[in-house]
């Protein structure tokens, strides 16, 4: 299981973004941490609500920044982050019922969500607000 940190391939170049990317990053490695260190079900849920908690907060100041640039994928970048918080729920519902089963899957998931859509989708807009100016 490979720990998720930082790497500057990450940034978008849009300071906002990149501030709460990097959050989300600590929060995913806490939750690794977490799975690694096999922590009570207490831990885990508590690390997890951070992390859903986190990421609505993040994905509506994303979407705003969006919309104010007229970014014309605005629509489906918002049904990936949709499509994420579905996933979760469905996660987190197996997680607690299932503790621990799920761990393990619940922190690859998300750390190959949250690469690939930095990587993909949000450079995607990255590039969009670079040539605007």
């Amino acid at each position: 299981m490979a720990v998720i940190k930082w790497r500057d391939s990450y940034n978008t170049g849009i300071e906002a973004v990149d501030l709460e990317h990097r959050k989300l990053v600590e929060l995913i490695e806490a939750m690794y941490i977490n799975v690694r260190d096999k922590k009570p079900k207490e831990a885990v849920e508590k690390v997890m609500k951070e992390i859903v908690d986190y990421t609505q907060n993040h994905f509506t100041n994303e979407e705003s920044l969006m919309q104010n640039a007229q970014y014309p994928e605005l629509d489906a970048h918002k049904t990936e982050h949709q499509n994420l918080i579905d996933e979760v729920a469905v996660f987190q519902d197996r997680l607690l019922n299932n503790f621990p089963d799920g761990r393990e899957d619940l922190y690859h998931f998300l750390r190959e969500w949250l690469i690939n859509h930095i990587l993909d989708s949000d450079k995607k807009f990255a590039d969009y607000m670079a040539d605007k100016q």
